[in-house]
């Protein structure tokens, strides 16, 4: 395995691939694989969260930007806000370890974030905080819709009380603890960048590797392959 011993599914929309269990399960397989996991929307995951466990997925993260249907609607432009919250629960009865994933974007969900944060705590799951972020050179992407790390930290703050830092390991999120003990993450890839610690590399359907999110070209390992 090259040295890789973490693999997770993302996307585009993972549970929209045919035989996705079938994939994991020959993941899972892989001698010196030791953690297997997937980033999901969740709108399909009720259906598909026991099969997954079974086939040998580990963890799981669902995507939750906001509680609100008129927000989700606007995001996402579908009302499938019931239908994540649904695959949540599911997350919850057959994974040990879920987590949730937040985009924080300012004039849209900041003032959300500690109801999500509370919902979070509330579901046994951790959710992590993501800045807004320009991937892949997106057009619609403005710098004043970065909810800053401090911004998120302040955010929270106003309800929670301080949050005290945990250790930080190569992860893209640095974590933290509130004074009941419910932890939460940050991902700053906008105002306070990690890529001197990152260790983490994508391989895209078709056979491309990426060594850097924000990449602009891969290495072809389908054509070697074959």
């Amino acid at each position: 395995h090259l040295g890789v011993d973490k693999v997770r599914l993302t996307g585009g929309e993972p549970l929209l691939r045919r035989d996705l269990e079938v994939l994991v399960a020959m993941i899972a397989r892989v001698p010196g694989i030791r953690e297997l996991a997937m980033t999901t929307n969740g709108v399909l995951l009720a259906d598909k969260a026991a099969e997954l466990r079974r086939a040998g997925l580990q963890r799981i993260t669902v995507s939750l930007d906001t509680l609100d249907a008129a927000t989700f609607r606007l995001l996402t432009r579908r009302d499938n806000l019931a239908a994540v919250l649904g695959g949540i629960d599911a997350a919850r009865a057959h994974f040990a370890d879920v987590k949730l994933d937040t985009v924080a974007i300012a004039g849209v969900n900041d003032r959300e974030l500690p109801d999500l944060l509370a919902f979070a705590r509330d579901h046994g799951a951790e959710i992590r905080f993501i800045e807004y972020m320009d991937v892949g050179g997106a057009t619609q992407w403005r710098p004043d819709a970065v909810v800053s790390r401090a911004r998120i930290l302040e955010l929270l703050a106003e309800r929670f009380g301080p949050a005290t830092p945990m250790p930080r390991d190569s992860a893209p999120a640095e974590r933290f603890r509130l004074a009941d003990d419910t932890t939460f993450g940050v991902i700053a890839s906008v105002t306070t960048p990690f890529c001197a610690t990152c260790d983490r590399a994508r391989l895209t359907a078709d056979g491309q590797w990426f060594r850097c999110l924000y990449a602009t070209a891969g290495t072809d390992l389908r054509a070697w392959l074959r």
